[in-house]
């Protein structure tokens, strides 16, 4: 794994693997991809429904993420990455980046589409998570 910041694989490394970079390598390396997120996108695009139709038998109908009160598969079920395709939670947290003018803090490529790194939810939780990064405990509950 080639994380662009070593403080950014040092961060995983203790949201994962209890600071063990070994064991981030070894254990969870299948959640990361950093390539362009839009080549990411574009090969889970072409998956998508088939991903939706197993997510969805895998887990009965029940979204995984549990984060919004009015979490609901009434509210329709997506696929969701657990490490995001991409995200800036990084590069504002840890590097205290901030925009300029309007401009958003620029994103990084983190998750990959691996099957592991996927899960079940209502859109109500795909849409407050979006590309935060979740905590060690819910990570673990949802890929463990």
């Amino acid at each position: 794994m080639q994380f662009e910041f070593p403080e950014d694989q040092e961060f995983f490394s203790h949201l994962l693997a209890n600071g063990d970079t070994n064991q981030l390598v070894v254990a969870y390396s299948d959640l990361f991809d950093f390539r362009h997120p839009a080549i990411k996108r574009w090969e889970f695009d072409k998956t998508s429904k088939n991903v939706l139709r197993d997510l969805v038998e895998k887990y009965n109908g029940e979204c995984q993420l549990r984060l919004h009160p009015e979490c609901s598969p009434s509210h329709g079920l997506e696929p969701d990455h657990i490490i995001p395709l991409s995200s800036n939670i990084l590069n504002k947290e840890l590097r205290k980046l901030t925009g300029t003018a309007g401009a958003k803090v620029l994103s990084q490529s983190f998750g990959s589409n691996h099957p592991r790194n996927l899960t079940l939810a209502c859109r109500k939780c795909n849409g407050l998570k979006k590309h935060k990064i979740l905590s060690g405990v819910a990570i673990h509950r949802l890929i463990d």
